[in-house]
C-alpha cells in the first residue's frame, strides 16, 4: 500500500501477499495481535487517497499475523478512499496462512490468482 502511494509510472500492477504490519509477540513467543488496528486502517485509507496502480491483495483465512477481518477492514479503507484493489481470501493454508507465499505448495494456490490478475492488466 505504501509503495503505491507514490508515483511510479512504469508499474501497471502491484500484488500484496498478507500485507500489513504491527504484530506484537508475547513474552512466551505467542502472537498477541495487531497493536493498533485503528491506526493501520487509517494508514490504509491515507495510502488509498494517493494510490495510482491497481493492486491484488491475497490473504489466507488462517493468517496468524493479520486476521482476515482486519485485512478486509484495510481493504475497505483503501478502496473507499480511491485505491483500486481486488481482494482474494483463500482457504486455510497449513497451520498459518501467513506462510502461503513462500510455503510448500503455496504457489499452487496463489499462482493462478496472480496469473489471472496480471493477464487482465494493461501492457506497458
Amino acid at each position: 500500500m505504501a509503495y503505491n502511494s507514490v508515483p511510479h509510472p512504469h508499474v501497471t500492477a502491484l500484488i500484496s501477499m498478507a500485507g500489513g504490519r504491527g504484530q506484537s509477540i508475547t513474552k512466551e513467543g505467542g502472537l498477541a495481535g495487531i497493536w493498533r488496528p485503528d491506526l493501520l486502517t487509517d494508514a490504509a485509507g491515507r495510502f488509498g487517497r494517493s494510490a495510482t496502480t491497481p493492486m491484488l491483495w491475497v490473504f489466507s483465512q488462517n493468517d496468524r499475523y493479520l486476521d482476515p477481518a482486519i485485512a478486509a477492514t484495510l481493504y475497505d479503507a483503501f478502496t473507499r478512499n480511491g485505491g483500486k484493489a481486488e481482494f482474494e481470501e483463500v482457504g486455510p493454508y497449513g497451520n498459518d496462512g501467513h506462510r502461503l507465499f513462500f510455503g510448500a505448495g503455496g504457489s499452487q494456490i496463489w499462482g493462478p490468482l496472480v496469473a489471472n490478475y496480471l493477464a487482465r492488466q494493461p501492457a506497458q
